[in-house]
């Protein structure tokens, strides 16, 4: 008996170790194994977009294109869908027909029960005119009843009315309440202060050295392609370059910009992959929380 006990309790341990090894492999997966992204913009008078994510070679896979329509694929285990927009748009036109079928079968119940109605209608008039009769004899006795309770809730409202009147009177608060000017004039010292704090300051551009590392993590790695742009004056087409050339490091490898000073065209194909790191995004979160905590507010 007790050996079968502990062969049964040893059973249950390995099962249990299984579940728990099962369940980290999962959580050290999720967070080190890297979501990737993907996507594809081309752009000549009509819009043609392309996105997908992943994860875990393919196993979640969520894709997004936009040609002629918005269509949405959500899918698990590489084969299972599980998500489409086109699934949700189908069941509104079936709902629609159900509908539509339904008003119909009503509309001929309705007709088909009209001859029943009116001997029903007739009946009920009768019945309406011998209920009148009867209200008008109780009416009179209910008349009577109303008059006794309405004199009862005046006494009652006269003796709560006498009660209030000598009830004292609440003080005003004396304290004046903060005018617009004020606050906003305090919440230009708070920023004040917390902008020339000493200690703030070091928190402050340490969260935003990580803030920049996180951005840089999140954006694509490579960018691929053309964007083609021209205006009618000259002139604005140069503005536009200027803008667009204060991102020149990142994209002077694979990226090229193609101005036409004297053509009126917008033509953009950009080919973009990137990656993020759960773990990473969850360090930089965890940094950002315990420094927000050590901001020094302005002593009041």
């Amino acid at each position: 008996m007790i050996g079968v006990l502990l062969a049964a309790l040893k059973i249950i341990g390995i099962v249990i170790l299984a579940i728990i090894a099962l369940a980290l492999l999962i959580i050290l997966m999720v967070l080190f194994i890297p979501v990737r992204y993907r996507g594809k913009i081309y752009f000549k008078e009509v819009p043609d977009i392309a996105l997908s994510v992943t994860w875990f070679f393919k196993f979640l896979s969520l894709n997004i294109t936009y040609k002629d329509g918005l269509d949405i694929i959500g899918k698990v285990g590489w084969f299972f869908k599980v998500y489409s927009n086109h699934d949700e748009e189908e069941e509104t036109d079936s709902e629609e027909e159900t509908d539509s079928i339904e008003g119909i079968e009503n509309y001929k119940s309705e007709v088909e029960e009209t001859p029943d109605r009116v001997n029903e209608n007739k009946k009920e008039n009768i019945t309406v005119e011998n209920n009148k009769k009867a209200r008008v004899i109780s009416g009179k006795e209910e008349n009577s009843e109303a008059d006794n309770k309405i004199k009862e809730l005046d006494k009652q409202e006269k003796k709560q009315s006498k009660k209030k009147k000598n009830k004292p009177k609440k003080k005003k608060s004396s304290a004046k309440k903060e005018s617009k000017p004020d606050k906003l004039i305090n919440k230009a010292k708070d920023i004040h202060y917390l902008l020339t704090e000493e200690e703030n300051k070091k928190t402050l551009l340490l969260m935003l050295e990580k803030t920049k590392n996180l951005l840089v993590h999140i954006l694509p790695k490579r960018i691929v392609g053309f964007f083609k742009f021209g205006f009618d004056d000259p002139s604005t087409t140069g503005q536009v370059l200027e803008a667009v050339a204060i991102f020149y490091p990142l994209y002077k490898d694979d990226f090229k910009i193609v101005p036409m000073f004297y053509d009126e065209i917008i033509e953009v194909d950009i080919s973009f992959k990137g990656r993020l790191r759960v773990f990473y995004a969850l360090y930089i979160g965890l940094i950002l929380w315990l420094n927000k905590k050590k901001i020094k507010t302005r002593p009041k």
